[in-house]
């Protein structure tokens, strides 16, 4: 009976450790600052997720505390603070591909005159964890984008070198996402990819642009990233593809290399 009871507690306590977090993830989530809108009050938070005021508050509290969120004196509204953003860089900073990939993407900027942008898979999509801006776009709120693995050159790359098995479960998802119309044209263009080692898009990610990429492997063959330059529309010029795409290729062989990928396997 006594093991019986503590169990039970136990069980209790879980749950509701489980619902708190929860709440505090949809809470963050919620107080994500936009182009309209910077900081929240509690009751426009209590509101939204449809949580009492008081646990809000009490949420709130625990969050401002270990500087997760931050209180406004004057507005006494909330925003997310620079807590979750330091994490953020100390998760990037650490990220093996992104050291490795650094100094190649610098000399790929400067040889190219172009924006360089490393993307990693994370399921069907892609996330860029960084990018070196020459001229093209604004570095603001890039760093992290998602974009589904179908689209563009710098996803184009990776989906095209994973394994035929992975491959086929990511389509059938991204299919099921309504995130794919036409499945036998992008299953040309993965074929023509993976033949040449070189992806290039133009305006599917960010528009007016080209994107021109190439897939970084690791020490066991596998694709783990891609390396991409961005650039306008109106700068593209056809005699000079031939010269940007090497240029990509050879700066993922280098940071392949970089993590053990032998070129012969």
């Amino acid at each position: 009976m006594y093991q019986d009871s503590n169990l039970l507690i136990s069980q209790s306590r879980r749950k509701c450790m489980s619902e708190v977090i929860r709440k505090s993830v949809a809470l963050l989530t919620t107080i994500v600052p936009t182009e309209d809108k910077e900081e929240w009050s509690a009751t426009e938070v209590s509101r939204q997720l449809d949580i009492p005021i008081q646990t809000v508050h009490r949420l709130l509290s625990s969050l401002a505390e270990y500087g997760f969120v931050f209180q406004n004196n004057e507005t006494k509204k909330f925003r997310l603070g620079f807590t979750l953003m330091h994490l953020g860089f100390l998760i990037r900073d650490n990220l093996s591909i992104r050291n490795s990939a650094l100094p190649t993407m610098e000399k790929l900027m400067k040889k190219t005159g172009e924006s360089v942008y490393l993307t990693v898979p994370e399921g069907t999509e892609g996330v860029i964890v960084d990018c070196l801006n020459k001229n093209v776009l604004s570095k603001e709120n890039e760093i992290g984008m998602r974009t589904p693995l179908c689209v563009g050159a710098s996803n184009k790359a990776i989906l095209s070198h994973l394994s035929a098995d992975i491959k086929q479960q990511i389509i059938q998802k991204l299919i099921e996402q309504g995130e794919i119309r036409d499945v036998k044209n992008l299953e040309n263009e993965l074929k023509l990819i993976a033949k040449w080692k070189i992806a290039n898009s133009f305006g599917e990610i960010f528009k007016g642009t080209v994107t021109i990429a190439a897939p970084i492997f690791s020490w066991e063959g596998r694709v783990v990233a891609s390396i991409s330059i961005v650039f306008s529309e109106t700068n593209f010029k056809d005699h000079q593809s031939k010269y940007l795409m090497n240029e990509v290729k050879k700066a993922a062989g280098v940071i392949s290399e970089e993590l053990g990928w032998l070129k012969s396997s």
